[in-house]
Order: C-alpha cells, then sequence, then structure tokens
C-alpha cells in the first residue's frame, strides 16, 4: 500500500511538472476586432436627438407650469409641493406612497398607493431617482421624459412609446 501511494505521488508529482512548463496560449488583445457598427452609430445619433427635442419640449412645459421646477443632474423636472423636515430618503429606504401619473395634457393615467423599496427598481429610474431627492413625508411633482420612463416601449394600452409622464408623489 505504501509503495502505490509513493508511486502514485511520483506520478502526480512528475505531471504537475510537465504541465506547469507549458506555456499559455497568448491571447488577442481585447480592443481587437472593435468594429464600429454603422447602424449602432445611427441608431445613437437618432435617439440623442429624440432626447434633446424632448427636453426641449419638457422645459417649456415646466417652465410655463411652475416656476419652481428644477432640472436634476440626469434630465428629470421636480418640484416639491409640501416641504417637510423629514428624514431624507436613501437606497434600501421602505417607502410608503401614493401615486398619480399623469399625461401632459393633466388626463389622469393611473392613481395608487404602493409600498417600495428604494434601489429595488420597482419604479421607472426617473422617479426612483427622484424620489431620493425627497424627504419622508413630502409631497412632490416630477417631470419625467419617456427615456427616463418607459422608453420606447411603453406600457401597455396605458402607456405610449416615447411618453413623458407626470408624477404627483405623496410619501408617508
Amino acid at each position: 500500500m505504501l509503495k502505490v501511494c509513493k508511486l502514485f505521488l511520483m506520478t502526480l508529482s512528475v505531471s504537475c511538472l510537465f504541465s506547469s512548463c507549458t506555456k499559455t496560449t497568448p491571447q488577442l488583445p481585447a480592443n481587437k476586432g472593435n468594429v464600429v457598427d454603422k447602424n449602432i452609430s445611427n441608431l445613437v445619433e437618432v435617439n440623442q436627438k429624440l432626447a434633446a427635442k424632448e427636453d426641449s419640449i419638457l422645459m417649456k412645459f415646466a417652465t410655463k407650469t411652475d416656476v419652481k421646477f428644477k432640472k436634476s443632474e440626469i434630465g428629470f423636472w421636480y418640484k416639491v409641493d409640501v416641504p417637510t423636515n423629514g428624514e431624507l430618503i436613501k437606497d434600501k429606504n421602505i417607502c410608503t406612497l401614493t401615486c398619480t401619473s399623469l399625461s401632459l395634457d393633466m388626463k389622469v393615467i393611473q392613481t395608487e398607493k404602493m409600498q417600495i423599496v428604494i434601489g429595488k427598481k420597482q419604479l421607472v429610474v426617473g422617479l426612483e431617482e427622484g424620489l431620493k431627492l425627497l424627504h419622508k413625508g413630502e409631497s412632490a411633482t416630477f417631470i419625467i421624459p419617456w427615456y427616463l420612463a418607459y422608453g420606447r416601449n411603453g406600457k401597455g394600452s396605458r402607456i405610449k412609446p416615447y411618453t413623458s409622464i407626470i408624477y404627483q408623489i405623496k410619501l408617508f
């Protein structure tokens, strides 16, 4: 039994020695073959133009509606309707809120009361980022451009593609 173990260990050692001495196969550089696809470039350009046009429309809408609207760094507009000194909303906070969504012509799309966890992507990107600007107990209005809402797909029959949405929010 001892001889078998010694033989096994010697065989293992020799095989490790031979396998470790082989050269690794060189890999191609990561950037080799990165070809700019004209179709993708064109789509990016079209989307940038659409977003710029929407930003212009929303800027006019927001400033005409209420001078208190401010534009966020990522592109949505917001105003705090009822400020409080409550705790600032952060990632992982559980929030209870009422949310009324409206079209830009002020027609109600939906009103609902919900409980969400900030950072779990339970809301559209623009609205979730907007909630992080609020304190518990505050009410606010957000104007979310389509590219931070439901994008080019929309949401069923209620929200058509490329639709910007107004959200009236009350945090509890």
